[in-house]
């Protein structure tokens, strides 16, 4: 048999041979880009879960702003734990944001600083700090698919000069703030009338800290008992200050200084003054995190009674010290504080007093923590106590402060969390 050729017929098959190469190459690119796509996006993490530690945090508001990562309640099952603390500044508070990557995201760690004013609103405080939890979220966000509906805005400011603007600060740091409150409550047979006014200063610079305190009560009860009625007279007012200097990363510098008077405590005028050294065994930069002061003053004052006291005085200067020791960890596995404070009287080493509060907040396991909380009290310097015997209506009424030699008060919690570890969800009603 005897194949002959057809150029013609190769001729009218060539576009269809051509035709149908490029549809299989088409298909093969097809395949191989949805396979290179594909593992690119295989190659991201899951939107990953962050764990929240703070106490001043709006935590609705935070979840309801920021929805590119997962909320769990239990810090096992985060990727990211961010734990957010706050000090006083000059004329407002810094936060600090520590962002803790864990795995897949173990190998970073930022910190941002957030700073807000006295001024601001609530409203304009709190979207600042979701704004610095945002942009502190993107980098760990980026590595997932969260990356897919993510975007950047920038608002660009009005004018861009190559050097900042100095700024003039006509208060040259110092805040102030005025407050007035009173409240009126009552019964038919009691009626209860109160008056509250503040006047707080402080200027608070690297270096320096200046605040300044004048504040005071008028509070006024009448009761009508079967046989008589009893006015209730519980006033009390106080000028406090503080001046302190820092020494270095360590040790700082101080003087309190205080004017009062306190009815119920039958302190009719009371000035005292009190040098101060004090020392933090860790960093001051670590004060958030960690902190181990050691504070001791000297206090010189002078009081004048409204009742003659229990040692035969009306009036009297004094001489006493005082030793404030405080150790404090905040962690990811809870926290620690307790603090001593001991007074004594330089006239009388029987007269002191010795305050001792420990605060345990310990994670023990997933969903497991036990918090335990007191203070006890040694008290042995009620100097302004009045002679005699305090009736039975003081007692009640606690126009008068009542002696004792101790108080305590204990406090013990357990709690254990289970169920979904996620959470997201805000549901305002009800």
């Amino acid at each position: 048999m005897e194949f002959t050729k057809n150029p013609t017929a190769n001729i009218f098959n060539f576009p269809t041979t051509v035709i149908r190469y490029s549809i299989c190459l088409t298909l093969l690119f097809t395949l191989l880009s949805d396979n290179v796509i594909e593992a690119q996006t295989s190659g991201r993490h899951a939107i990953p879960n962050v764990y929240l530690d703070c106490q001043r945090c709006n935590f609705n508001y935070i979840r309801t702003n920021i929805e590119f990562v997962n909320y769990v309640r239990d810090q096992d099952d985060a990727n990211i734990y961010l734990r957010i603390t706050d000090s006083r500044t000059s004329g407002g508070r810094e936060y600090t944001l520590h962002f803790r990557g864990i795995e897949p995201f173990s190998s970073r760690n930022d910190t941002l600083y957030y700073t807000t004013r006295d001024t601001d609103s609530s409203d304009e405080e709190r979207s600042g700090l979701v704004r610095y939890i945002k942009i502190g979220l993107v980098p760990f966000a980026a590595k997932t698919t969260a990356l897919d509906n993510l975007n950047v805005f920038y608002d660009a400011p009005d004018e861009i000069t190559d050097e900042p603007d100095e700024i003039v600060d006509p208060w040259n740091g110092w805040v102030f703030d005025i407050n007035l409150r009173t409240w009126l409550n009552g019964q038919e047979t009691d009626l209860n009338f109160g008056l509250h006014t503040g006047l707080y200063a402080e200027r608070i610079t690297d270096r320096l800290k200046v605040r300044t305190r004048i504040r005071g009560d008028i509070n006024r009860r009448r009761i009508d008992l079967t046989d008589e009625t009893v006015n209730v007279v519980r006033d009390w007012g106080e000028y406090w200050g503080l001046y302190a200097y820092s020494l270095g990363d360590h040790a700082a510098i101080g003087l309190y200084t205080r004017v009062n008077f306190h009815r119920p405590g039958n302190i009719k005028l009371n000035i005292e003054a009190s040098p101060a050294i004090e020392y933090n065994f860790f960093p001051y930069g670590e004060y958030q995190e960690r902190r181990f002061i050691v504070r001791y003053r000297i206090t010189p004052s002078y009081r004048n009674y409204y009742e003659e006291t229990v040692f035969f005085r009306h009036s009297e200067q004094l001489l006493h010290h005082h030793l404030h020791t405080r150790l404090r960890y905040d962690q990811p596995w809870g926290r620690i504080d307790m603090s001593i404070n001991a007074l004594n009287y330089f006239h009388d080493l029987a007269i002191n007093r010795i305050d001792f509060n420990p605060s345990l907040n310990i994670r023990i396991r997933r969903g497991l923590s036990v918090s335990l909380s007191g203070r006890y009290r040694i008290i042995n310097d009620q100097l302004a106590t009045p002679a005699g015997e305090i009736s039975d209506q003081d007692r009640l009424t606690g126009q008068i402060s009542q002696p004792t030699s101790f108080d305590y008060s204990i406090s013990v919690g357990l709690s254990y969390t289970f169920g979904s570890i996620y959470n997201n969800v805000v549901n305002p009603r009800f």
